[in-house]
């Protein structure tokens, strides 16, 4: 079990800002090529350029809070 450092219950948030969670996606190879040279050239991190297009991708998207189980 993670232990509980200030505040955070979760591994998977340990060393990362308020509001910032770690998570594994499958993705094709492609996309992750472009991703990487995209944050190559802006002189960015990989975790900024998928930040920035889920912002734009869902910035418009109606979405509905999941049901409850």
């Amino acid at each position: 079990m993670a232990a509980v450092k200030k505040g955070i219950a979760k591994s998977s948030q340990e060393g990362l800002k308020d509001g910032w969670t770690r998570a594994t996606f499958i993705l094709r190879k492609d996309h992750l090529e472009k991703i990487k040279s995209l944050a190559y050239w802006d002189r960015k991190q990989v975790k900024e350029v998928m930040d920035e297009a889920l912002g734009d991708y869902l910035r418009w998207k109606r979405i509905r809070p999941m049901r409850n189980k």
